[in-house]
């Protein structure tokens, strides 16, 4: 199996805190986690508690969301916390379509964060304003930043799954999976906020995904799904996808 260390994405335990997603990701398996802080200063100790108490490292913290203007007070503190935790990433969308001023918003970041352990990942999706793989290199090689690549938003932006990944570009990468890649969703935010399936559990073609990673770069097992949320518990829930991604990745090798 290809040697890409495992993230539990807090996008597939939402309804628990961002401390609880740490003990849960280690208790299924994971050799990471990713956190999702709604007050960053407020949620920080108990995610550094966790992090001592448990074996698993801190992939990212989400989520920055930039615009037309500097980051704001949420988004500094989401960067100072993200550089306090020692997160490897701090996931960072941008609802700006201007590619300058978004360029500009991230390189903000990135200077906001020198001197710490965490990189800004930069990951294009078709509902903002960096919609394509080759949009968020570009912004990213000026600015300093990662790239984080999904294929479920990289399929819905017409990107080829099996196009290689970029090496000094790709920070990590997210593993997921949709039931209909050849639909067309009515709503692509709803599909991904909602409906994702387990990695191989759907019809996108994540061997040649993963096939196109670079060496050891993390995959953050992302499924935001209303059905397994309302079906499984957050353990059973992280076991199960971890167990979808390793059969998918067993795939690739």
């Amino acid at each position: 199996m290809p040697d890409h260390p495992l993230s539990l994405s807090a996008g597939c335990v939402l309804d628990l805190e961002p401390a609880e997603v740490v003990a849960v990701a280690a208790a299924s398996g994971y050799a990471l986690a990713g956190v999702r802080l709604a007050d960053p200063r407020a949620q920080r100790d108990g995610v550094a508690r966790a992090l001592a108490e448990h074996p698993v490292g801190l992939l990212d913290v989400e989520v920055v969301r930039l615009g037309a203007g500097p980051p704001g007070d949420h988004e500094r503190a989401l960067a100072d916390v993200a550089g306090e935790l020692g997160a490897r990433f701090l996931l960072t969308v941008s609802d700006e379509p201007d590619e300058d001023v978004t360029t500009a918003r991230v390189a903000e970041l990135v200077s906001l964060l020198r001197g710490s352990p965490t990189r800004v990942a930069l990951e294009p999706m078709r509902f903002t304003g960096v919609r394509t793989r080759d949009a968020a290199e570009r912004i990213a090689r000026t600015a300093g930043a990662t790239v984080l690549l999904d294929p479920l938003h990289l399929h819905r932006a017409g990107d080829d799954l099996a196009r290689p990944a970029d090496p000094a570009l790709t920070g990590y990468a997210q593993l997921t999976d949709i039931a209909d890649p050849t639909s067309t969703p009515p709503d692509p935010a709803h599909e991904a906020r909602h409906d994702r399936v387990p990695p191989g559990h759907g019809g996108l073609d994540l061997g040649a995904f993963a096939a196109g990673l670079p060496a050891g770069v993390p995959l953050a097992v992302e499924v935001q799904s209303d059905r397994l949320a309302a079906t499984t518990a957050p353990l059973e829930r992280a076991l199960m996808l971890r167990l979808a991604a390793e059969t998918t990745l067993r795939g690739t090798a």
